[in-house]
């Protein structure tokens, strides 16, 4: 497959999941989940499937749990909606791209503050 042919199957699959997703009934998925990307490899036998699911360590981890015990029914219904040579197996991981973010901002927040207190202090004396 060409790069552009790989990015529309990403693309659709990650379209199709996040729809199919928001139909799952399991209590333990959390209210707060989003796909944020989908990398299938060259031979089309594997899918990781990146969600985000804003909640506590707990949550995020039954949500990953739903979401892998679904991942058979979920495969063969985005089958039933796309038109593909062969259908990968879905693999579900955290995405932590928001966590890695406010971690950035608690950061900057701090350098900041100390950088305050250092003015500050220079113009006291």
């Amino acid at each position: 497959m060409n790069e552009r042919r790989d990015g529309r199957v990403n693309h659709t699959i990650q379209r199709e999941l996040a729809s199919l997703i928001e139909e799952l009934s399991d209590p333990r998925l959390s209210s707060m989940i989003s796909v944020t990307s989908v990398e299938v490899n060259r031979d089309l036998s594997m899918a990781k499937v990146y969600v985000s699911v804003l909640g506590s360590e707990n949550e995020q981890e039954n949500t990953l749990n739903a979401l892998r015990s679904a991942a058979t029914r979920l495969r063969m219904e985005v089958s039933s909606r796309i038109v593909i040579r062969k259908m990968p197996r879905l693999s579900f991981h955290l995405d932590d791209v928001m966590r890695s973010g406010a971690d950035m901002d608690e950061l900057i927040d701090r350098v900041i503050s100390e950088d305050s207190r250092r003015y500050a202090d220079r113009e006291e004396r």
